[in-house]
């Protein structure tokens, strides 16, 4: 496993990290004994840096965090939390950052990821009823109070990022981010550069369509979290992706390395990245995702790809 520092902390992070999204049951079920084995399969391969969230299976995927905990030297690893989001008895998800509600969600992922700290405590989603500046009074606290060791943002825009950057210091932005979603490039490169930040993509694989597996067939159900994606119901887009896809295939089969790890080594060859969030049921892949901290990718093979994809 290769590391790196995050950002301008003193964090050295492996350059692919885990994202506990599955780990929380949103993507089907998961028995927590094959999420505990999941997560020391990572660590024991390499892996430090595991981000989650309370939303996450309802606080499940920062509970088997928790238990992951137990078992292994804390200091030995860094965990990511975030804000921000919060459920009723039926499940209805609303955005509330308002600063006692914070002030209660840090001690309730606390208590299930049974810490005293969490290492990136990060704004989830944006809410568009509580001021940024309301939010900072809180995250501050934490930030005095040693509940967190340093403040991220997940999903803001530019704008946002820049307004919140007037009233704490941030370290990094998380984002939806691969070979196909490429608007932070445009959008938020500039404000990352500008704050010295660090940027954490996730979804590397675009929902599995960077593994070179779908063909033009594939119709997500509506269950399915990416019928809500627009690379996957407009149509005209999800087929001049796979034809992308396809390119890019090419060079995977002539390199010997599968589609994954030339996704993630893509996103790793962007001097903002610091580490690759991905996320799997499935421990073949996940071996799979973290050798992709073998090898790097040359500026050659990057212009090659961005040739494709342009």
């Amino acid at each position: 496993m290769k590391y790196k520092q995050f950002g301008r902390t003193n964090m050295n992070v492996s350059v692919v990290g885990l994202g506990a999204w599955e780990i929380g049951g949103n993507w089907g079920p998961i028995e927590e004994e094959h999420a505990l084995k999941l997560l020391n399969l990572a660590y024991i391969n390499g892996v430090n840096f595991f981000d989650t969230a309370p939303v996450y299976g309802f606080g499940k995927s920062e509970e088997v965090i928790g238990k992951f905990l137990n078992q292994i030297p804390r200091d030995k690893v860094y965990i990511a939390t975030k804000c921000g989001l919060e459920w009723d008895s039926r499940g209805r998800i609303r955005n509330n950052l308002k600063k006692d509600r914070v002030l209660k969600e840090i001690d309730d992922s606390l208590t299930r990821l049974n810490t005293d700290y969490i290492d990136l405590y990060q704004i989830h989603w944006p809410d568009p009823n509580t001021s940024l500046e309301e939010t900072s009074e809180a995250l501050q606290k934490i930030l005095d109070d040693g509940k967190a060791r340093y403040i991220g943002v997940s999903n803001l825009n530019a704008h946002q990022i820049e307004e919140l950057c007037e009233y704490i210091d941030i370290v990094s932005t998380q984002n939806y981010y691969n070979m196909l979603v490429r608007n932070v490039e445009k959008e938020l490169f500039p404000i990352i550069n500008k704050f010295n930040l660090t940027l954490i993509p996730y979804s590397p694989l675009a929902k599995g369509l960077l593994t070179g597996k779908m063909t033009e067939d594939f119709e997500p159900s509506k269950n399915d979290p990416r019928s809500g994606d627009r690379i996957f119901w407009d149509k005209k887009l999800f087929l001049e992706n796979l034809n992308k896809v396809e390119k890019i295939k090419e060079i995977s089969n002539r390199l010997g390395k599968p589609l994954s790890q030339i996704a993630i080594n893509w996103l790793l060859f962007h001097e903002e990245v610091s580490t690759v969030i991905a996320g799997t049921k499935n421990e073949k892949h996940l071996i799979e995702n973290i050798k992709a901290s073998d090898w790097e990718m040359t500026k050659d093979l990057f212009e090659e790809i961005n040739k494709i994809l342009f």
